[in-house]
């Protein structure tokens, strides 16, 4: 049988109205497909926005120090630029509040985040706001004596040792000396005893239970890793200590002797000698023993033996002879301290998106 025309007629507009809707939907298919993975890409950026963001909020937080702000407290305003894998992160640290009767100065960091890789090409840059407050905490150190002997001190001759009562009269008086019982503290001549609250100091039996009671880092301290040095010897030099203001640490690999009078923090991991008229204001940390020889002396705080927190057997060896002035100062100690200080974030004060200023 033979089809008549209207029957073959109809054959290709149907094919036609085939082929369109087929177009049709390939192209919305192709369409939601693009749209998605616009979607996806946007979101993906987002997180690495994000994560850029936080990046660099945490690492100023850690790291402030290696940017170059050293100030302490931090300044009003510090900003920088952060660089990571994927793009960047600009910092800004701003000062809220500054209290310096209680020591006591508060801040917000931001950190704005910018992803440099674009996933598809013709989207924007993927960007992320996120702060956080902060407040300066100055670093701290626990203070027994004006002289805190781990392995024990013996003094002497007739002239004076020092006294714990604070210098700077913000503190209240610590001990003159502070030792285990055995061995304890010695003085030979006769003469004046160390002045303080009490002049003599027996903070534990042994020096083993006397070095576990020292709430200090002194494995982080000695190897460089709690505290980043100013300076380490070897293969540092010495400074010239010419400005006031400057009160490194310096940390001093084995034995040593004081070349001079300075300020700050020095760390010894094996003994120190200091001989001469020789004054060192701050803090002195001593990992074996000190001979101090003639009229010399550290004010603010001095503790020696410290390797015995590491296991070392060390004998009663700290000797003081002539005239000595190792005294308690709440203010150099501070002072010595003030690149120990970091910034903590406040708990539940992490915001997301923080508007721009």
């Amino acid at each position: 049988m033979t089809r008549n025309v209207a029957e073959r007629g109809v054959a290709l507009p149907l094919v036609l109205f085939t082929i369109l809707v087929l177009a049709i939907l390939i192209a919305a298919g192709s369409a939601a497909l693009g749209s998605e993975r616009r979607v996806n890409a946007n979101d993906e950026a987002a997180v690495d926005a994000f994560a850029l963001a936080q990046t660099g909020l945490e690492t100023f937080i850690a790291q402030r120090a290696t940017y170059g702000f050293t100030a302490t407290p931090p300044a009003a305003t510090e900003s920088t630029r952060i660089t990571v894998a994927g793009g960047y992160a600009d910092v800004i640290l701003k000062q809220m509040r500054s209290d310096s009767l209680a020591g006591r100065y508060g801040y917000v960091l931001r950190s704005h985040g910018v992803s440099t890789q674009r996933a598809l090409s013709g989207t924007l840059q993927a960007e992320r706001t996120v702060s956080e407050y902060t407040v300066w905490t100055p670093g701290t150190m626990q203070v027994l004596g004006g002289w805190t002997s781990i392995t024990g001190l013996h003094k002497s001759g007739g002239s004076a040792m020092g006294s714990g009562t604070d210098q700077c009269g913000k503190q209240g008086a610590v001990a003159g000396v502070a030792v285990p019982t055995n061995p304890g503290y010695t003085q030979s001549g006769g003469g004046v005893a160390p002045r303080g609250n009490p002049p003599v100091k027996n903070v534990a039996a042994t020096s083993t239970q006397m070095a576990d009671s020292l709430k200090i880092d002194w494995a982080g301290l000695s190897s460089g890793t709690a505290v980043t040095p100013d300076i380490t010897i070897p293969p540092g030099s010495w400074p010239s200590f010419s400005d006031p203001n400057y009160w490194p640490t310096i940390l001093v690999n084995g034995n040593f002797y004081l070349p001079g009078s300075g300020q700050g923090t020095l760390i010894v991991t094996g003994s120190l000698t200091i001989s001469g008229t020789i004054t060192w204001n701050g803090i002195v940390l001593v990992g074996d023993n000190l001979t101090s020889n003639g009229t010399n002396g550290v004010n603010g705080a001095t503790i020696t033996g410290l390797n015995v927190k590491l296991g070392a057997l060390l004998n009663q060896g700290d000797i003081a002879n002539g005239v000595k002035s190792f005294n308690y100062n709440s203010c150099y100690v501070a002072k010595a301290l003030g690149r120990w200080g970091q910034l903590v974030g406040y708990t539940n004060a992490w915001v997301d998106n923080w508007p721009t200023y």
